[in-house]
């Protein structure tokens, strides 16, 4: 019986987990196209048709990595009441999590895409995003509270700093939490 075709929306998937598998077990230096390809078992040009160059692969798996950090947040938003402390733990904590459980294969990717244009730009409208996000939170639990943008920018730093170091086991993921939520409440200012 012969196997079923992937559909073009599947194989990419497809290749998405097997590029972040191996940068997970290899590193992002063995991530090329033609190892991908070699992966999958399939050609080279089965890979050119959904990755144009390597750089496109990992700009890919950086924003596979933003939609499901997002997706995690408003998961984990949409099930917290609208009490603000409850809210920023919810944060601090969708934040950690994704952090740790993809850590070292973002900062690879992060790190061999650093400098390029898409890749600034995606970083810019990845945290554009995931601010509105927090500060929809933030509002919806205090009307009267609203994080600035000079706030966010701090928190989002704040944030990152802390979850790596989590997912470098230099501090515990449980303390990055803790001192995220304090980060986080201590800039969110009243509004006006």
């Amino acid at each position: 019986m012969a196997e079923r075709r992937l559909s073009s929306a599947e194989r990419r998937a497809q290749l998405v987990g097997i590029a972040r598998d191996v940068i997970a077990t290899e590193g992002t230096d063995a991530l090329t196209l033609a190892y991908l390809a070699s992966r999958a078992g399939i050609s080279k040009p089965v890979v050119y048709d959904h990755f144009s160059s390597r750089s496109a692969l990992l700009l890919s798996l950086y924003q596979d990595f933003d939609q499901r950090h997002l997706a995690d947040l408003r998961a984990a938003l949409a099930h917290t009441p609208p009490d603000l402390r409850q809210r920023v733990e919810a944060i601090a904590t969708a934040h950690v999590a994704c952090i740790v459980s993809q850590g070292v294969e973002l900062s690879g990717v992060a790190a061999a895409l650093a400098g390029t244009p898409a890749l600034d730009k995606a970083r810019r409208e990845s945290e554009r995003r995931y601010v509105d996000i927090c500060r929809q939170a933030v509002r919806s639990a205090d009307g009267a509270a609203d994080l600035s943008k000079e706030a966010a920018i701090a928190f989002v730093g704040a944030a990152d700093a802390l979850g790596y170091a989590a997912a470098r086991e230099t501090i515990s993921p449980e303390l990055a939490r803790s001192t995220i939520t304090t980060v986080l409440l201590s800039l969110v200012n009243p509004s006006g």
